[in-house]
């Protein structure tokens, strides 16, 4: 089957398609500031959610993302002067968002750093006993991973240990026997060259986000953001419908076998973090294809 020639369909069908090349980011830094801290399946670039929260609300009204993700709105809000509700059932998503969202010192970051990489160690820290870790971890990669994240369950500032448990999200990733340049899990065939060095991994995502929070929020916020950890399908008290001015999302894309596999790209992170049990792909909505497309809404 050849190519399709887009431009030439719609040359000779103009109704079927409107082209609106102002909207073409490809040669935009999408990756700018807290947007380009911890990579998430189908991301919304900021760009378009800057663009339409400056283009269909004002400053100090109410933005609601009922699939936040990552939290790429979330942020746009809060930089536009914009309050916003998100809402998300994938634990590594409310994680990422709270995290962007969240202003902290960079002097109080440096310091926790230091201490994460330079510390003391106390104690023993048990690895966690999930199935097939010995498949994707290799042991001196497990016995490191464990290490820093009893470092990081050590910190007394829930703010600064929920961002530095962003950076262990990603180190696990990048340092599992998975091959990273897609977000399914798919095991590396050499292992014997896989030697990852953790702690060096880890110092050099974390010194990143350090400097990307740094960059984004250096000016104090004037809004809000409050995050749910709900079904959006069901209603939450806290959000009065009449309040919101503006529904900004980019929504589930489907099922994860055919589509995009948010539950297999944050199963590493959260079965360390402790969410063994959440099976993000079965309960979040689109996550398995459903029997009929039969629905009650209105014609």
């Amino acid at each position: 089957m050849k190519p399709m020639d887009v431009e030439a369909i719609e040359r000779s069908h103009p109704s079927l398609r409107h082209r609106d090349r102002s909207f073409d980011y490809a040669q935009a830094d999408t990756s700018w500031g807290v947007h380009g801290i911890h990579p998430y399946p189908a991301m919304m670039i900021y760009p378009i959610a800057r663009r339409l929260l400056l283009e269909f609300t004002e400053e100090g009204d109410v933005v609601l993302d009922p699939f936040m993700g990552s939290g790429t709105v979330l942020v746009e809000s809060l930089l536009q002067s914009r309050y916003a509700y998100g809402i998300d059932i994938n634990p590594l998503a409310l994680l990422l968002a709270r995290a962007k969202t969240t202003r902290l010192k960079t002097a109080t970051l440096l310091e926790a750093l230091r201490e994460l990489l330079y510390g003391p160690r106390k104690g023993s820290y048990a690895a966690p006993n999930f199935f097939n870790i010995h498949y994707w971890f290799k042991e001196e990669v497990i016995e490191a991973l464990s290490l820093l994240l009893g470092r990081i369950d050590g910190l007394n500032d829930t703010a600064t240990k929920r961002f530095f448990k962003v950076a262990f999200s990603e180190t696990v990733r990048c340092c599992s026997n998975t091959r990273n340049a897609e977000f399914k899990l798919v095991r590396i065939k050499n292992l014997d060259e896989h030697k990852p060095d953790v702690l060096g991994v880890f110092n050099r995502i974390a010194s990143r986000n350090i400097q990307k929070l740094s960059e984004t929020y250096k000016n104090p916020l004037r809004t809000w953001v409050k995050i749910f950890e709900a079904d959006t399908r069901v209603p939450i008290e806290a959000i009065a419908p009449a309040s919101i001015a503006l529904i900004l999302t980019s929504p589930p894309y489907g099922d994860s076998k055919t589509t995009v596999a948010y539950g297999q790209f944050s199963r590493l992170a959260l079965q360390w973090l402790g969410y063994e049990k959440v099976n993000v792909d079965r309960e979040s909505l689109g996550g398995v294809p459903p029997p009929s497309l039969a629905n009650d809404l209105p014609s």
